[in-house]
């Protein structure tokens, strides 16, 4: 994860000039909260910059009913706890229909605005690929390691993923995602769970390539339109993918 200093010198800021204005808006904890929010300020970076205990300003925002919870969802591939879903997290290694630059142009062909497709694979903030890398804990997904922080990777990682996910659920447990009550009603931890359970075996006859090209296509779009929502709830690319269900033709 990055750093407070890291933090601050991405957007030319010293440490004096974020203390000044913490001071000068200590009486207004919302106002701190949304620049916090805004530029991908954790708690933890709060804490350092301020010297205040992560405690202690958890507690500060949550006597003006703010979740702190919120500012640590920083990561570039899913703010999920995936638990040993995180194995369909892969890059996508498959040619043909279902390679990612054949993927990408039908992508981008079903979007509702198709200029929303490359910035949907640029990290949320700056920051993040200050040193050329994403870790396991810029990224949510420890066993991919080191990665390089580019576009290309988040790109290829979203596609495998999405490929891996329809391809362990039977036509049961599609209808089981299906039957889930929508988001924000929704429970992810729901999902996640059937997809944990459909982990254990694989469908009994393999899916085509079309198919998964049919699905994966529409499933993708509905995600990157989503995350550009007025009032988006995502910020890493695979936040919103346990709701397949959702988009399944």
């Amino acid at each position: 994860m990055a750093t407070w200093q890291e933090v601050l010198n991405s957007y030319n800021l010293d440490q004096k000039t974020a203390v000044d204005f913490l001071m000068a808006n200590v009486n207004n904890p919302g106002a701190i909260f949304k620049v916090s929010l805004d530029n991908g300020v954790t708690v933890q970076h709060l804490s350092d910059i301020s010297g205040y205990s992560s405690d202690t300003i958890r507690n500060y925002f949550a006597a003006s009913n703010l979740d702190s919870t919120w500012l640590d969802e920083v990561k570039v591939l899913s703010n999920l706890k995936l638990g040993n879903v995180d194995k369909l997290v892969d890059f996508n290694n498959h040619t043909g229909a279902l390679s990612t630059s054949t993927l990408r142009e039908l992508v981008k062909a079903s979007l509702e605005d198709p200029g929303d497709y490359e910035s949907f694979f640029r990290s949320e903030y700056l920051y993040q690929e200050a040193d050329g890398l994403y870790t396991p804990d810029e990224t949510g997904v420890p066993h991919l390691g080191n990665i390089q922080s580019t576009p290309e990777n988040l790109e290829s990682i979203f596609y495998g993923t999405l490929i891996n996910i329809l391809n362990v659920l039977d036509g049961g447990e599609f209808n089981e995602l299906l039957n889930l009550p929508d988001p924000p009603l929704g429970n992810v931890n729901d999902y996640i769970a059937v997809l944990s359970e459909a982990m254990k075996d694989s469908p009994t006859v393999p899916y085509s390539d079309s198919f998964l090209q049919e699905n994966t296509v529409n499933y993708a779009a509905n995600l990157i339109d989503n995350h550009w929502n007025p009032d988006p709830t995502s910020i890493g690319v695979l936040d919103g993918s346990p709701f397949l269900g959702l988009v399944i033709i």
